[in-house]
């Protein structure tokens, strides 16, 4: 399995709403793991792991979170993974701020990067981690809430949050998605 962290590339944007996929991925290679091979492609960046008992590959994209369907599609060229072996992890706005959900596959919701990916691998079939970061204030411009930073009242329960997120994966790596779908989804309270 291929896991996709999607988030915007530089430092810029590192901490905006829009990138907690991509911080996900950056927590899963800090945990005790080693890491056995690394790939710079055009679209993406990835890292095999070694994780608990076995082996996954964790990538960001390169690309701008509307062209994430490059990098997706791009990883599953050139690891020959079908897109149900690919999964994405993402920003929510449609979920409050701390809620995650694992999906086995579903429509983008609204969101370009998602559905980037949809277009260019030709399905929803894809499984998922959504990160709900709540919607923004009456007024203002959802592309300018994306892109903010979380604020600083909320920095303890991103970083909640982004464990909480590393951990899923790391349960649907160790014991399936159905198992850290039951786990995880039945959490009706942020972290």
């Amino acid at each position: 399995m291929v896991i996709l962290g999607l988030g915007n590339p530089g430092k810029k944007y590192c901490n905006n709403r829009h990138n907690i996929g991509a911080r996900v991925a950056e927590e899963l290679l800090k945990r005790p793991a080693s890491i056995n091979q690394k790939w710079r492609c055009r679209h993406f960046l990835a890292n095999e792991i070694e994780i608990s008992s076995g082996y996954a590959i964790v990538a960001v994209p390169r690309t701008f979170m509307n062209e994430s369907g490059k990098a997706a599609l791009g990883i599953c060229k050139k690891f020959n993974i079908k897109p149900g072996e690919l999964f994405v992890i993402y920003d929510d706005v449609n979920l409050e701020m701390g809620i995650l959900r694992i999906k086995r596959k579903g429509s983008s919701g609204g969101h370009k990067g998602v559905q980037s990916i949809i277009d260019s691998l030709g399905t929803e079939d894809i499984p998922r981690l959504k990160m709900g970061i709540g919607m923004p204030q009456p007024g203002q411009d959802l592309v300018e809430y994306v892109l903010s930073d979380f604020t600083e009242e909320e920095k303890n329960m991103v970083e909640q949050m982004i464990s909480q997120g590393a951990t899923a994966v790391e349960i649907v790596l160790n014991q399936g998605i159905e198992k850290a779908m039951a786990l995880i989804n039945g959490k009706g309270k942020p972290v």
